[in-house]
């Protein structure tokens, strides 16, 4: 397989795994609105849940960062690692958000006024996080476009 093939199948592999993450986000969106609707708020279950997306979550930052996604776009654009400290920053901040959303959620009295609130605070984490992922794949987009602009002028 050659190297261009190589590539494009690690940016498939990014592209993939950012729509598993933003298809969860909407699972999880849905099933808030239901209860919602029902008037039935499950913080604790809504923790539990929360938890297996940021698991999700924990192993594609993982794998971004160890330079799983990005290796071709090391390799054909070096430039773009200079990126990777300001990813593991945000990745950290955004854990760490859910984590601590998570443990309030579990908490015996949850500290949030209403069911709305609760989703309002993880609407503005899912907003964060989506736009993170989507300048990462701008930014993986570009370092390929610059290589490839770069090979046809050789």
């Amino acid at each position: 397989m050659n190297q261009k093939t190589n590539s494009h199948e690690h940016l498939q592999f990014l592209l993939d795994e950012h729509e598993e993450i933003f298809s969860h986000m909407q699972e999880l969106k849905d099933w808030w609105a239901q209860l919602d609707e029902k008037g039935l708020p499950k913080f604790g279950e809504m923790g539990t849940r929360v938890k297996g997306f940021r698991d999700l979550l924990a192993k594609h930052f993982d794998d971004e960062e160890q330079e799983g996604y990005f290796k071709p776009v090391f390799d054909e654009a070096p430039g773009f690692c200079i990126m990777v400290p300001d990813f593991k920053k945000t990745h950290a901040e955004i854990l760490f958000r859910i984590d601590d959303f998570i443990t309030r959620l579990k908490e015996t009295e949850p500290p949030f006024q209403n069911w709305n609130k609760a989703l309002k605070e993880f609407e503005e984490i899912l907003a964060d996080l989506h736009e993170h992922e989507d300048q990462e794949v701008k930014m993986v987009q570009e370092a390929f476009n610059q290589s490839a602009s770069k090979k046809a002028e050789i």
